[in-house]
């Protein structure tokens, strides 16, 4: 697929949407009011980067890209879920 191509398909358009919302959830991650706001916008822009990813795979078929998804995502979601219980056992919920 060429370059200018990319912006005909309606995919193309839904990364650059993408891609556009993750730079304005860096706002949150830099200045997010408490620790969990930073975690919670981290993991927003991890979890778009995967679907941009998966996105990209089908536009450039290139499915090996499917692969670096699916364990970037696995990694997103237990390093969540790390930092969840971290914050449980510490009592920092509020």
């Amino acid at each position: 697929m060429a370059g200018e191509d990319f912006l005909v398909n309606p995919l193309g358009w839904a990364v650059l949407v993408l891609l556009g919302t993750s730079f304005v959830l860096v706002y949150r991650v830099l200045a997010g009011p408490t620790l969990p706001d930073r975690i919670v916008g981290l993991n927003t822009i991890t979890t778009k980067v995967v679907v941009v990813i998966a996105l990209l795979a089908g536009l450039l078929k290139e499915y090996f890209l499917l692969d670096l998804a699916i364990v970037l995502l696995m990694v997103n979601a237990v390093g969540g879920l790390i930092l969840a219980k971290h914050f449980e056992r510490r009592g920092l919920h509020d």
